[in-house]
């Protein structure tokens, strides 16, 4: 047989991984085989993965390679455990295996769990001449690990004819769970093409805005399945849930469509269920930007989304219900109470370290582009949560976004994402110094003073402080509150939004002034004009943060 190398991304994800325990299915198999006629009575789905029998034996006319991916410890198997790779051959039972994981450079090695909405790479080359079959699992824009997870020597030209047949099988036997192949590469006396996680998110995006905007034309249900992904709830499960979507059960409601609360039995879970309408200004593409990104993050300060459901013309999200409901209910609505300073700050540290996450610390880079207090939900602990994904992007860390739509929201956008419509962090940045200041000074980002003229916040705390003091521009409502912490955000909050994108700091900044782990430098007020001069002077004060940084850490 031909020596070949393979390659391809895939992702195992659990609907109980939400509630709080990870059941698997039976798995994945990369399966090579001398016949593709798979579809008879005597193959079992289950364990036996669609591709053998009780038996669990192929027949004489089929002879069959798989690599499994396995999430379940069946012990008439011998599996290992519940979360294995192993080499089949002609049988389920494994001549070789291993716990899913990689080798590190130094020759440790890191477990992994398959199905936890990650994302993985697995490689499997196979040396004709050398009769040797290696099989490498990794992370998609990492590097391949150097050393194999499973190597065997193995003679495939006596097991599989020159022609052959290449291809995956599954199995979710009854679990809620989903299995998704995103990319693959195949080549025979040679290495496959490297596969481009980057370009096929981005690629991702545009596919399924057609499919899904397809889809709400006539195609059958199977048809959105097939392009968006399988939905993670029945329109019966969420009509059940909010009694009818009855008026009582109604949360709010926009030009969007309406959220509504819902209880769900099998998991005795309250949820929050927006519900698109056809008319809705959400489109597909927001829609779709939501499930595939919202979908995939996990934060304690990010809004979950547990599914979704489509129904002839609707969509519907289910979100983790958030009790006390947004933000701006509380900033500006009169049937609320005033929020006190501690709530305040602990939300704007809270919705900082969600954006962080999103920018630096995620396997992607994921912008936002429409962070203020209404998107800021409130969970039974008052601690905030940052969710609406409908109009975020994402691209690898290095790597320019390429969106060139003006997105967002009047008041918080920046005024380079106005001109030339590039989505950046720095945009997202700006967006969070205007939340900073709104929610300390109780006032929305634009508002009509008393002669009938607009007045952009940014300038109410400006002229305070050009008056004396920065403190006259907080919220008259707080009276009890740490005066050092409120002046820090204000300002902070003016240095997020200033008018050049290049002094705003980067997230990782922002949360060390936050958490006082840096101190915020003492600038002029006409630091905050749009002069270019004061970017030198910014990346001065900046520098010497980071050499303070390095020196407290002990250079590490």
């Amino acid at each position: 047989m031909h020596s070949f190398t393979t390659s391809f991304l895939f992702e195992m994800t659990s609907l109980y991984e939400h509630y709080g325990s990870t059941p698997g299915s039976d798995g994945v198999a990369f399966v090579i085989s001398s016949t593709n006629k798979f579809l008879n009575d005597s193959l079992l789905p289950g364990p036996y993965l669609g591709l053998f029998n009780m038996s669990n034996r192929s027949s004489a006319s089929r002879n069959i390679l798989a690599i499994e991916l396995g999430t379940i410890m069946n012990p008439k198997l011998n599996d290992i455990d519940d979360n294995h790779v192993a080499i089949n051959i002609n049988s389920l039972i494994s001549v070789n295996y291993h716990t899913a994981g990689f080798y590190t450079p130094d020759g440790g090695f890191q477990s992994v769990r398959l199905n936890m909405e990650q994302v993985f790479q697995l490689w499997v080359d196979y040396d004709g001449k050398a009769q040797q079959l290696n099989v490498t699992l990794g992370f998609p824009g990492s590097p391949k690990p150097k050393y194999p997870l499973l190597s065997n020597t193995l003679n495939l030209s006596s097991l599989l004819p020159s022609e052959l047949f290449v291809g995956f099988s599954a199995s979710t036997s009854t679990l809620s769970t989903r299995h998704f192949i995103l990319g693959w590469s195949f080549k025979t006396n040679g290495e496959a093409s490297q596969l481009n996680y980057s370009a096929f998110v981005e690629g991702y995006f545009n596919f399924i805005d057609l499919a899904c905007y397809q889809a709400a034309g006539n195609t059958k249900e199977s048809d959105w399945e097939m392009n968006c992904g399988p939905p993670s709830f029945t329109y019966k499960d969420l009509v059940s849930a909010t009694g009818g979507f009855k008026d009582k059960m109604l949360l709010g409601k926009g030009g969007f469509g309406r959220v509504y609360k819902g209880f769900l039995p099998a998991s005795k879970q309250n949820v929050a269920i927006k519900r698109i309408s056809p008319e809705s200004k959400q489109g597909t593409k927001e829609f779709a930007s939501e499930v595939t990104i919202l979908g995939h993050v996990r934060h304690r300060s990010l809004v979950r989304l547990l599914g979704y459901c489509r129904h002839k013309h609707e969509l519907l999200l289910v979100y983790d219900y958030m009790p006390n409901g947004s933000l701006d209910k509380y900033l500006h609505g009169q049937d609320k109470p005033a929020l006190g300073w501690s709530q305040r700050f602990c939300i704007i540290k809270s919705v900082a370290s969600g954006l962080f996450y999103l920018h630096e610390e995620w396997e992607h880079v994921v912008i936002h582009r429409d962070i203020k207090s209404s998107n800021v939900l409130l969970d039974d602990a008052m601690n905030g949560r940052l969710g609406d994904f409908g109009l975020a992007r994402l691209h690898d860390h290095g790597v320019d976004a390429h969106t060139t739509r003006i997105a967002g929201t009047f008041g918080y956008i920046a005024p380079e994402l106005a001109r030339l419509g590039k989505a950046t962090k720095a945009a997202d940045v700006f967006a969070f110094g205007v939340f900073m200041r709104e929610v300390t000074c109780g006032r929305r980002p634009v508002e009509v003073n008393a002669c009938g003229e607009p007045q952009v916040l940014a300038d109410h705390v400006i002229n305070a402080w050009q008056d004396g003091s920065i403190m006259d521009s907080r919220d008259p409502r707080l009276e009890d509150c740490v005066a050092q912490e409120v002046e820090m955000v204000l300002k902070l909050g003016l240095l997020c939004s200033h008018p050049s994108p290049k002094v705003r700091p980067g997230t990782r900044l922002v949360m060390r002034y936050l958490e006082n782990v840096a101190t915020l430098p003492d600038f002029p007020l006409n630091f905050f004009n749009a002069d270019p001069a004061n970017d030198e002077v910014y990346d001065q004060f900046v520098a010497s943060v980071a050499a303070a940084t390095i020196s407290l850490s002990g250079g590490r």
